[in-house]
Order: structure tokens, then C-alpha cells, then sequence
């Protein structure tokens, strides 16, 4: 004989719908409906890689050549995430060009980003850029490096300033400011956080 275990929404589902109040089980089967729950979304909320990379040619007084994005928190559906990543990266390379003389900028598809453990030593020449949600609007911060004192921006775009979230209108106001940030920082040569 078999016997079919209903699923923990199932379960939870028949509670909600009790006049009577839960037995000590069942009170036991939402608490770890709760914590699975919580789990998920947190998992879903870990930080990813993109796999978009700006690369950049090194004219005088430049101190970085690479560019690379990770996500905390800008909350987007799994099956939009590479064309945004994508769109951003390509914002960021043109208002770069546009900001900085004599730079050649190109945006590269590099899958070995993806790994976390490439993100565990730091290079030189490099910038890394967290981004999340910020509101209707978006928030980066700028990283020269691993450790607390290398983070030299930390920023949010207004969200009267982002059109339709998703959309690569919504990224070119966030890839400006990232860009802005990125002269400043060069013009200044402070790439961190107490200059």
C-alpha cells in the first residue's frame, strides 16, 4: 500500500482553512514551512556574476581596464537577467567613451567571471560594481579592490530619474552615473574609500 505525502503548501493550505485552532504539529509544520520559505528566498537572493565585462585600453592617467558587475539585489526575473546585464554593460561602455578621451571600449562575453572564486582575489586595473534595487530606482557601489577601505562610491539613481524598470532606458541613467563616478575618481585618483 502506498501512502502520498502531501506537499508542506498543501498542508498549509488545510490549516488556513481549520475553524479550529492548529494542533501542536501542525503548528510545528508552519513554523518549518516558514524557515523553507525564508531559505528560498534567500537563496534567490544571492548574489550573481555577470558575464558582461568592460574592457578597456589604457590611456595615461587611467587606472583601471576591466569592469565587472555583481548583483545583490536588483531583483530581476531569472529569464531577464543577461539581457540587462548585457544592456548595462553596453550603457556603461558608450558613456565612457563619451566621458573619456582617447579610451577604446569593448564589452566581452567572459563565462570564467561567473564563478565566485574569481572574485575572491582582487587584481589590479580592475573595478567591481554591486548593484541592486533601490527603490523603483537602482544603487551601485564602486569597488577598487576586496577589502572595505576599496569601496569608493556607494550611490543610488533617483527613481524619477529611471523610466521603465527593466528596459534599457532604465539602464542608461544608472550607466551615466556609474560613469560620473568612474571621471570623478580618475580626475581625483581616489579609488578609495578615505582619500
Amino acid at each position: 500500500m502506498r501512502f502520498f505525502v502531501p506537499s508542506t503548501l498543501l498542508v498549509l493550505a488545510l490549516l488556513v482553512g481549520c475553524a479550529d485552532p492548529p494542533a501542536p504539529e501542525a503548528a510545528a509544520l508552519v513554523a518549518n514551512a516558514a524557515v523553507e520559505t525564508a531559505a528560498v528566498e534567500g537563496a534567490a537572493h544571492e548574489a550573481s556574476y555577470s558575464p558582461f565585462v568592460v574592457h578597456m585600453s589604457r590611456p595615461q592617467g587611467l587606472p583601471f581596464q576591466h569592469i565587472s558587475f555583481k548583483d545583490v539585489g536588483m531583483s530581476l526575473p531569472e529569464d531577464e537577467r543577461v539581457m540587462a546585464y548585457e544592456t548595462l554593460a553596453e550603457s556603461l561602455s558608450l558613456e565612457l567613451q563619451r566621458a573619456i578621451d582617447d579610451v577604446s571600449v569593448e564589452v566581452r562575453h567572459t563565462v570564467e567571471i561567473l564563478d565566485p572564486a574569481a572574485h575572491l582575489a582582487c587584481e589590479g586595473q580592475h573595478i567591481y560594481v554591486d548593484l541592486w534595487r533601490a527603490g523603483e530606482g537602482w544603487g551601485y557601489s564602486l569597488w577598487s579592490g576586496c577589502g572595505e577601505e576599496d569601496e569608493f562610491a556607494h550611490e543610488e539613481v533617483e527613481p524619477v530619474r529611471v523610466a521603465i524598470a527593466g528596459s534599457a532606458e532604465s539602464f542608461e541613467p544608472l550607466a551615466r552615473d556609474i560613469a560620473e563616478s568612474l571621471v570623478d575618481a580618475t580626475r581625483t585618483g581616489c579609488f578609495t574609500r578615505d582619500c
